[in-house]
């Protein structure tokens, strides 16, 4: 019966008789090192909106779990169009109200807000929340940025709260602002103000009623 021998192992070895720039690729070649094999996923910060906790996600992703609390977080924007029957959005995106809408009892909370058309509810707003039209709100607001456009009339039943607060309409109800409240030329505010500052533009009226 014939031996039986196997053949060696041969592991090509980098001459160094070789150039120098092609002994460098062959040596790229058969190298591996751990930290070229991870994909590095662009991240963003939010804030979870049930319990206020601090992640980590992928900036891409449109939803993601809370590490915190483990809430299933909606990152998508929303429009809400005439007609709908969704009354209650939770996401860390932005919502729209096209004009011609006509809805209450909306419950919302997101980052931007712009509201074209007229609603009522409560709504939190991490940053901007916009009214370009008319409307009466029965519920609690809360923004960082909280903004009346031109010839917008809005009334707040209950009241809000913002960080900061510009005025180009007119603005009725309970206010507590943070920051600068900021009544521009043609913009109104009448009601129960609480603001570290407020600046007036002459043709702007502010009626602090609770001075009287």
């Amino acid at each position: 019966m014939p031996e039986f021998r196997t053949e060696p192992l041969i592991v090509p070895t980098v001459s160094g008789l070789l150039p120098e720039g092609e002994r460098d690729r062959r040596a790229a070649l058969t190298s591996f090192r751990p930290d070229e094999a991870r994909v590095q996923v662009p991240m963003r910060e939010v804030v979870c909106y049930e319990c206020g906790g601090i992640c980590q996600v992928p900036s891409a992703a449109l939803s993601a779990s809370c590490i915190h609390c483990h809430a299933h977080l909606n990152m998508a924007d929303v429009e809400i169009r005439p007609g709908s029957r969704r009354l209650t959005v939770r996401t860390l995106g932005n919502v729209h109200v096209p004009s011609g809408t006509v809805l209450s009892n909306l419950s919302i909370v997101c980052n931007n807000m712009v509201v074209d058309g007229r609603v009522s509810g409560s709504f939190r707003c991490s940053g901007s929340l916009s009214f370009n039209a008319s409307a009466v709100v029965d519920g609690s607001i809360s923004a960082g940025r909280l903004v009346v456009d031109k010839a917008a009339e809005v009334e707040l039943l209950v009241g809000a709260a913002a960080e900061t607060v510009e005025l180009y309409g007119s603005l009725k109800g309970r206010l507590q602002c943070k920051g600068k409240l900021h009544v521009y030329r043609g913009g109104a505010y009448e009601g129960v103000c609480k603001a570290a500052d407020v600046v007036v533009d002459p043709g702007g009226r502010f009626d602090d009623r609770s001075r009287f």
